[in-house]
Order: structure tokens, then sequence, then C-alpha cells
């Protein structure tokens, strides 16, 4: 089995460009998503829709930032 450390750094705010990412929850654990999960400018702040795959439902949680690699 290979083991391999990735490194990412904390980001706050929202992401410029589409894409997928890592969000960092509130409660501590991590989730990926998209562009369009992140809240709008004119929404509430460090807000981020989550897709419940057991329900099929979205629901909205708290985040603390968004994961970037580190090259």
């Amino acid at each position: 089995m290979l083991n391999k450390i990735l490194s990412f750094e904390i980001i706050e705010g929202l992401p410029e460009d589409n894409g997928t990412y890592f969000v960092l929850l509130e409660n501590g654990s991590i989730k990926e998503g998209y562009f369009g999960s992140f809240s709008f400018p004119y929404h509430q702040e460090n807000i981020v829709r989550i897709a419940n795959c057991e329900d099929q439902q979205f629901h909205y949680e708290k985040f603390i930032g968004w994961l970037k690699p580190i090259e």
C-alpha cells in the first residue's frame, strides 16, 4: 500500500474559479463540493450547500474555508 501525504491550505471566502473543491465544515468534517455549492456574494456568508445521498435532499451548513492544494 502506498501512503501519500497531501498538503492543503485553508482559504477563507469563496473560490474565484469554477471547479471541484474540498470544504472544511464548522463541525470539522471535510466534504467535496463544486463551485455552485458556495453561497453567492449577496447570500449569507460561510454557507455551503451539501447533498445528502441517503435522502436525496440538499441542506446548508456553515464552513470555515475551502482547501487549496499546496504544491
